[in-house]
């Protein structure tokens, strides 16, 4: 049967066993932090980055939170686990018949043998099973068919989750991947480095998606940042109130200590429904500090910070204890609240993240258009006068609308030209413009273009002109760099004399 339990000799479940063992690790934790407070909950150097599966795909807060215990108790560097059955798996690769063949590299030499270190001895994690029965027929259905049933559909069926074991062995510590497969243990390591989306802002950390986060509002609950002492979670008025970053130590203990009140605001009623009336220092007021505090770690964790226990928190420690060696069922229920915890609190920030990367991205691809078509061309010298100052006089009609549509299309908002000295070039084959050669061999590589004289212009951008007029030991002068727009250059006349020497002096766009 699907919902029957695993029982070994001694009549214990699989579940029940991996729970004592997650209950074991936690305790040894507590009691490390209860000797020195001040220790991290996950030290620094070991589990660097949240525990994945080799596909690259990270387990969930419960299962997380006692990898990263067990690889740090063990010195696992590499937070990356996989079954014997996916391990032994390298060594193979199925043909299109579905029949396994063993695994070559390129030029055809079977793959070195890949496999689990003798005497290694894995670590159980839980996978939440789902089964989907329709009361009134019995009938049973896949719950990936399941979820996609309309809703009407899906209540014409009772949904039971199950917690089942699996046996993972850690690929850098047990296994001889990185002997047998060197590429993709490279490749693993590459895909593992810890991400540190925190800034360093001054003396402070800054963490731009959590700031961004509070300023917008973009939490579940408004967060307060105000000058005091206290930080918390008020319960009736629905709020984070958390002291301001320049009074902690470091940002990083800003950003920690604020991800333990985000663990308790999950708690609300409107979200997952966790808190419930009770007095201070009870059981249940010291069972949910224990929910926020690892909720916090594993969020820390998870980008890059570390996290020591909460100095309010210490008090309940004793209790934490306790529960875990009394009650068998403590460790299950506490490590699924902090799963739904830490993952509602990773989404939030994941989603403004990317929100700011595509602002980002956008913000950039804009400059890029912008400043793209700026820079230095090879300009035909006849069309200098007319670029620098305007002076259209000996143009002809067709020499005019050629410099205009060059200066249109790549400087629609106007520019400043700066000629590069020492740069001329005689009989240019390839002008950025000029006369059209109507006889050239275009299909053969010749020019489109006649030869002609040029000289070196660099375009900037409009406001390049006040940055440069601070500083006059550069050699530029007022005469030489001047901000043109498309209404004086496309000027059909040449000014008048005084009218000329009064805009190289004062003409910039916008005035």
């Amino acid at each position: 049967m699907a919902d029957k339990k695993n029982y070994n000799s001694d009549g214990r479940s699989a579940e029940d066993r991996t729970l004592d063992k997650f209950a074991e690790l936690l305790i040894g934790k507590l009691e490390t932090i209860q000797a020195d407070w001040k220790k991290p909950w996950f030290t620094e150097g070991v589990s660097t980055s949240l525990p994945k599966n080799m596909s690259g795909r990270e387990y969930n807060g419960m299962n997380s939170m006692m990898l990263m215990l067990h690889a740090e108790k063990e010195g696992f560097k590499l937070p990356v686990w996989a079954t014997f059955d996916r391990i032994t798996g390298l060594n193979y690769v199925k043909d299109k018949q579905g029949a396994k063949q063993d695994a070559r590299d390129g030029e055809g030499n079977k793959l070195p043998q890949v496999s689990v270190n003798k005497g290694a001895k894995s670590f159980p994690v839980f996978i939440t099973t789902f089964t989907c029965v329709n009361p009134e027929t019995k009938e049973r259905i896949k719950y990936d068919d399941y979820k996609r049933l309309s809703e009407e559909e899906r209540t014409k069926y009772n949904v039971y989750p199950k917690l089942q074991t699996y046996n993972v062995f850690n690929v850098e510590g047990q296994t001889n991947i990185k002997e047998a497969r060197p590429e993709l243990f490279k490749k693993l390591q590459e895909q593992n480095q810890v991400t540190h989306p925190v800034q360093q802002e001054g003396d402070m950390f800054a963490f731009p998606a959590i700031d961004h986060m509070i300023a917008e509002n973009k939490w579940i609950c408004p967060i307060k940042p105000t000058y005091g002492d206290d930080a918390y979670y008020s319960i009736s008025k629905n709020e984070i109130v958390i002291p301001e970053k320049r009074q902690f130590k470091s940002g990083e203990s800003f950003y920690s200590n604020l991800a333990h009140e985000m663990g308790h605001s999950t708690g609300a009623e409107s979200q997952l429904n966790r808190l419930k009336p009770t007095s201070f220092g009870s059981k249940e007021y010291a069972r949910e500090e224990l929910v926020a505090e690892m909720t916090a770690a594993l969020v820390s964790q998870r980008y890059g910070m570390s996290k020591v226990v909460k100095e309010d928190s210490l008090p309940y420690l004793k209790s934490w204890l306790d529960s875990l060696k009394e009650e068998p069922s403590f460790i299950k229920t506490v490590l699924q609240d902090v799963k739904k915890a830490s993952g509602m609190i990773n989404q939030h920030i994941d989603k403004v993240q990317m929100e700011l990367n595509k602002t980002q991205e956008a913000k950039q691809e804009n400059t890029n258009q912008e400043t793209a078509k700026y820079g230095s061309y090879d300009i035909p010298k006849w069309s200098l006068p007319y670029i620098i100052y305007g002076d259209a006089s000996g143009l002809s009609d067709k020499e005019q609308e050629i410099v205009d549509k060059f200066l249109d299309q790549n400087f629609p908002d106007g520019f400043i030209p700066e000629v590069e000295e020492g740069q001329d070039k005689e009989v240019n084959l390839y002008p950025a413009f000029g006369e059209r050669n109507e006889n050239a061999l275009t299909g053969r590589g010749e020019s489109p273009y006649l030869a002609v004289d040029t000289a070196s212009v660099k375009f900037c951008q409009p406001g390049y002109m006040e940055s440069m007029s601070d500083n006059k030991d550069d050699g530029y002068t007022d005469e030489t760099v001047v901000d043109n727009t498309k209404e004086q250059v496309a000027a059909k006349q040449p000014p008048k004399q005084e009218e000329q020497q009064e805009e190289e002096v004062h003409f910039h766009r916008g005035r």
